[in-house]
Protein backbone atom coordinates (compact mmCIF):
# COMPACT_ATOMS: atom_id res chain seq x y z
CA UNK A 1 0.00 0.00 0.00
CA UNK A 2 1.29 3.78 -0.70
CA UNK A 3 2.98 5.01 2.06
CA UNK A 4 2.62 2.04 3.82
CA UNK A 5 5.57 2.49 6.75
CA UNK A 6 8.27 -0.10 6.64
CA UNK A 7 9.27 -2.12 9.94
CA UNK A 8 12.93 -1.51 11.41
CA UNK A 9 15.27 -4.12 9.90
CA UNK A 10 18.68 -4.64 9.21
CA UNK A 11 19.30 -7.32 6.23
CA UNK A 12 22.45 -7.98 4.37
CA UNK A 13 22.14 -9.45 1.04
CA UNK A 14 24.76 -11.17 -0.86
CA UNK A 15 27.81 -10.09 1.04
CA UNK A 16 31.19 -11.15 -0.61
CA UNK A 17 34.46 -10.13 1.44
CA UNK A 18 37.67 -10.73 0.38
CA UNK A 19 41.56 -9.85 1.64
CA UNK A 20 44.03 -10.73 -0.81
CA UNK A 21 43.59 -13.75 -2.64
CA UNK A 22 41.49 -14.88 0.17
CA UNK A 23 37.80 -15.15 -0.02
CA UNK A 24 36.25 -14.80 3.90
CA UNK A 25 32.71 -14.67 3.45
CA UNK A 26 30.68 -15.52 0.54
CA UNK A 27 27.08 -14.85 -0.25
CA UNK A 28 26.13 -14.18 3.19
CA UNK A 29 22.47 -13.06 4.08
CA UNK A 30 20.51 -12.51 7.29
CA UNK A 31 17.72 -10.45 8.60
CA UNK A 32 17.14 -9.20 11.76
CA UNK A 33 13.86 -7.31 12.44
CA UNK A 34 13.23 -4.97 15.78
CA UNK A 35 12.50 -6.54 19.19
CA UNK A 36 14.56 -9.79 17.29
CA UNK A 37 17.56 -11.56 18.60
CA UNK A 38 19.16 -13.74 15.94
CA UNK A 39 22.11 -15.63 16.76
CA UNK A 40 24.53 -16.03 14.18
CA UNK A 41 26.92 -19.24 14.74
CA UNK A 42 29.58 -21.01 13.23
CA UNK A 43 32.97 -22.63 13.88
CA UNK A 44 35.89 -20.18 14.25
CA UNK A 45 36.93 -19.23 11.47
CA UNK A 46 33.52 -19.80 9.31
CA UNK A 47 33.27 -15.24 8.82
CA UNK A 48 31.08 -14.65 11.63
CA UNK A 49 33.28 -11.72 13.12
CA UNK A 50 34.01 -10.21 9.30
CA UNK A 51 30.40 -10.04 8.49
CA UNK A 52 29.54 -8.01 11.57
CA UNK A 53 31.62 -5.58 11.25
CA UNK A 54 30.62 -5.20 7.43
CA UNK A 55 27.41 -4.35 9.03
CA UNK A 56 28.85 -1.51 10.40
CA UNK A 57 30.81 -0.51 7.61
CA UNK A 58 34.07 -1.02 9.40
CA UNK A 59 35.20 -3.38 6.09
CA UNK A 60 35.23 -0.98 3.59
CA UNK A 61 33.02 -1.28 0.42
CA UNK A 62 35.37 -1.39 -2.67
CA UNK A 63 35.27 -3.27 -6.03
CA UNK A 64 37.32 -6.61 -5.51
CA UNK A 65 36.87 -6.36 -1.68
CA UNK A 66 33.63 -6.40 -0.07
CA UNK A 67 30.30 -6.37 -2.82
CA UNK A 68 26.91 -7.17 -2.07
CA UNK A 69 24.16 -5.00 0.40
CA UNK A 70 23.22 -3.72 3.59
CA UNK A 71 19.49 -2.28 4.20
CA UNK A 72 18.98 0.03 7.20
CA UNK A 73 15.61 0.60 7.91
CA UNK A 74 14.74 3.05 11.10
CA UNK A 75 11.45 4.53 11.63
CA UNK A 76 10.28 4.03 8.37
CA UNK A 77 13.30 5.58 6.99
CA UNK A 78 15.57 3.08 4.51
CA UNK A 79 19.48 3.45 4.03
CA UNK A 80 21.32 1.44 1.68
CA UNK A 81 25.47 2.34 2.82
CA UNK A 82 28.16 1.92 0.47
CA UNK A 83 30.60 4.20 1.92
CA UNK A 84 32.45 5.32 4.82
CA UNK A 85 30.39 8.60 4.47
CA UNK A 86 27.17 6.61 3.95
CA UNK A 87 27.96 4.24 7.41
CA UNK A 88 29.19 7.54 9.65
CA UNK A 89 25.86 8.34 10.64
CA UNK A 90 24.08 5.56 11.27
CA UNK A 91 26.93 4.00 13.57
CA UNK A 92 26.10 4.36 16.78
CA UNK A 93 22.86 6.33 16.14
CA UNK A 94 21.35 3.15 14.35
CA UNK A 95 23.45 0.24 14.82
CA UNK A 96 25.77 -0.47 17.52
CA UNK A 97 28.16 -2.49 18.44
CA UNK A 98 28.98 -4.69 21.47
CA UNK A 99 32.36 -6.04 21.63
CA UNK A 100 33.63 -9.10 22.83
CA UNK A 101 36.40 -7.68 25.21
CA UNK A 102 34.09 -4.33 26.21
CA UNK A 103 36.85 -3.25 28.90
CA UNK A 104 39.20 -2.78 25.85
CA UNK A 105 36.55 -0.55 23.97
CA UNK A 106 35.85 1.64 26.87
CA UNK A 107 38.33 5.00 27.38
CA UNK A 108 40.11 3.92 30.45
CA UNK A 109 41.17 7.59 31.53
CA UNK A 110 37.21 8.49 31.72
CA UNK A 111 34.77 7.99 34.17
CA UNK A 112 31.75 5.85 32.87
CA UNK A 113 29.69 8.48 33.31
CA UNK A 114 31.63 10.99 30.90
CA UNK A 115 31.57 8.41 28.37
CA UNK A 116 28.33 7.75 28.76
CA UNK A 117 27.16 11.41 28.63
CA UNK A 118 29.44 11.93 25.83
CA UNK A 119 27.95 9.65 23.80
CA UNK A 120 24.94 11.17 24.36
CA UNK A 121 25.30 14.01 22.94
CA UNK A 122 26.17 12.42 19.69
CA UNK A 123 22.38 11.62 19.99
CA UNK A 124 21.39 14.47 20.61
CA UNK A 125 20.85 17.65 23.32
CA UNK A 126 21.31 16.12 26.86
CA UNK A 127 19.43 18.11 29.74
CA UNK A 128 21.63 17.71 32.30
CA UNK A 129 24.09 14.62 33.26
CA UNK A 130 22.26 14.01 36.62
CA UNK A 131 18.73 13.42 34.53
CA UNK A 132 20.90 10.87 31.91
CA UNK A 133 22.61 9.42 34.68
CA UNK A 134 20.64 8.98 37.37
CA UNK A 135 17.34 8.14 35.72
CA UNK A 136 15.59 5.20 36.16
CA UNK A 137 14.78 4.92 32.69
CA UNK A 138 18.41 6.45 31.88
CA UNK A 139 21.07 4.25 30.04
CA UNK A 140 23.36 2.65 32.91
CA UNK A 141 19.85 1.63 34.55
CA UNK A 142 18.52 0.08 31.30
CA UNK A 143 21.85 -1.83 31.15
CA UNK A 144 21.04 -3.26 34.78
CA UNK A 145 23.08 -1.29 37.18
CA UNK A 146 21.20 -0.74 40.79
CA UNK A 147 23.48 2.26 41.74
CA UNK A 148 23.93 4.28 38.70
CA UNK A 149 25.61 6.97 40.79
CA UNK A 150 28.35 4.91 41.89
CA UNK A 151 29.12 3.20 38.61
CA UNK A 152 29.07 6.76 37.08
CA UNK A 153 32.13 7.61 39.15
CA UNK A 154 33.90 4.23 37.83
CA UNK A 155 36.92 3.78 35.59
CA UNK A 156 36.89 0.88 33.55
CA UNK A 157 39.99 -0.66 35.49
CA UNK A 158 37.28 -0.63 37.76
CA UNK A 159 34.91 -2.81 37.09
CA UNK A 160 34.10 -6.56 36.40
CA UNK A 161 34.23 -8.37 33.44
CA UNK A 162 30.11 -8.03 33.35
CA UNK A 163 30.02 -4.58 34.55
CA UNK A 164 32.20 -3.57 31.85
CA UNK A 165 29.75 -5.28 29.36
CA UNK A 166 26.97 -3.77 31.06
CA UNK A 167 28.89 -0.26 30.68
CA UNK A 168 29.61 -1.02 27.25
CA UNK A 169 25.76 -2.13 27.06
CA UNK A 170 24.87 1.65 28.36
CA UNK A 171 27.42 3.27 26.07
CA UNK A 172 25.23 1.79 23.15
CA UNK A 173 21.74 3.11 24.69
CA UNK A 174 23.05 6.45 24.94
CA UNK A 175 23.31 6.82 21.33
CA UNK A 176 19.88 5.40 20.95
CA UNK A 177 20.96 2.85 19.17
CA UNK A 178 17.98 0.36 17.25
CA UNK A 179 20.08 -2.15 16.58
CA UNK A 180 23.18 -3.61 18.66
CA UNK A 181 25.36 -6.16 17.01
CA UNK A 182 27.06 -8.53 20.10
CA UNK A 183 30.37 -10.10 19.37
CA UNK A 184 31.22 -13.00 21.32
CA UNK A 185 29.66 -10.88 24.58
CA UNK A 186 29.24 -13.10 27.49
CA UNK A 187 32.83 -14.88 25.83
CA UNK A 188 35.15 -15.45 29.58
CA UNK A 189 32.48 -14.58 31.79
CA UNK A 190 31.14 -16.89 35.00
CA UNK A 191 27.70 -17.97 34.46
CA UNK A 192 26.17 -16.01 36.38
CA UNK A 193 27.65 -13.77 34.58
CA UNK A 194 26.49 -14.66 31.44
CA UNK A 195 23.11 -15.51 32.55
CA UNK A 196 22.61 -11.79 34.05
CA UNK A 197 24.31 -10.49 30.82
CA UNK A 198 21.70 -12.23 28.52
CA UNK A 199 18.95 -11.55 30.95
CA UNK A 200 19.71 -7.59 30.03
CA UNK A 201 20.00 -8.41 26.33
CA UNK A 202 16.26 -10.30 26.27
CA UNK A 203 14.87 -6.66 28.20
CA UNK A 204 16.47 -4.60 25.42
CA UNK A 205 14.90 -6.51 23.06
CA UNK A 206 11.52 -7.17 24.39
CA UNK A 207 11.82 -3.45 24.50
CA UNK A 208 12.29 -2.97 20.96
CA UNK A 209 15.97 -3.37 19.81
CA UNK A 210 16.87 -5.73 17.11
CA UNK A 211 20.06 -7.75 17.98
CA UNK A 212 22.43 -9.93 16.09
CA UNK A 213 24.14 -12.09 18.96
CA UNK A 214 27.00 -13.41 17.43
CA UNK A 215 28.51 -16.78 19.66
CA UNK A 216 29.98 -19.95 18.87
CA UNK A 217 27.96 -21.65 22.25
CA UNK A 218 25.08 -22.81 21.37
CA UNK A 219 24.29 -23.51 25.66
CA UNK A 220 23.55 -19.80 25.23
CA UNK A 221 20.97 -20.18 22.61
CA UNK A 222 17.59 -22.11 23.95
CA UNK A 223 15.14 -19.77 25.52
CA UNK A 224 17.20 -16.41 24.25
CA UNK A 225 17.09 -16.03 20.42
CA UNK A 226 14.48 -15.45 18.25
CA UNK A 227 16.21 -17.43 15.48
CA UNK A 228 19.34 -18.94 14.43
CA UNK A 229 21.57 -18.53 11.14
CA UNK A 230 24.43 -20.98 10.94
CA UNK A 231 27.60 -19.67 9.16
CA UNK A 232 30.07 -22.35 7.75
CA UNK A 233 33.14 -21.36 5.42
CA UNK A 234 31.64 -17.99 4.92
CA UNK A 235 28.38 -18.65 3.75
CA UNK A 236 24.98 -18.69 5.64
CA UNK A 237 23.92 -21.77 5.37
CA UNK A 238 20.77 -22.65 7.09
CA UNK A 239 18.18 -20.68 9.71
CA UNK A 240 16.00 -22.00 11.90
CA UNK A 241 13.75 -21.26 14.91
CA UNK A 242 15.70 -23.15 17.53
CA UNK A 243 18.65 -25.15 17.57
CA UNK A 244 16.83 -28.32 17.76
CA UNK A 245 15.92 -27.56 14.17
CA UNK A 246 19.66 -27.32 12.59
CA UNK A 247 20.71 -29.83 10.19
CA UNK A 248 23.64 -30.35 8.36
CA UNK A 249 26.94 -28.01 9.59
CA UNK A 250 24.18 -26.72 12.30
CA UNK A 251 23.23 -30.00 13.25
CA UNK A 252 27.27 -30.65 13.71
CA UNK A 253 27.48 -27.86 15.91
CA UNK A 254 24.75 -28.72 18.26
CA UNK A 255 26.57 -32.16 18.14
CA UNK A 256 29.86 -30.98 19.36
CA UNK A 257 28.71 -28.49 21.56
CA UNK A 258 26.60 -31.70 23.59
CA UNK A 259 30.31 -33.55 23.63
CA UNK A 260 32.12 -30.66 25.36
CA UNK A 261 29.09 -29.86 27.73
CA UNK A 262 28.49 -33.49 28.68
CA UNK A 263 25.67 -34.22 26.29
CA UNK A 264 23.68 -31.38 27.74
CA UNK A 265 22.63 -28.78 25.56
Amino acid sequence: MAGERRADELVAEGLRIVAGARTLVEDATLRVGAGEIVALVGSSGSGKTVTARALLGMVPFAPGRVAGRVTLTVDGHTSTPETEADFRPLRGRAIGLLWQDARAALDPLRTIGTQVLDAARLAGPVPSRDALLLAPDGPLARAGFADPARVARLHPHELSGGMAQRAAIAVALARNSRFLVADEPTTGLDPSVQRGILAQLSHLAAAGMGLLFITHDLRLLPGFATRVVVMDHGRTVEEAATTAGLAGAGRALVEATRKVAGGVL
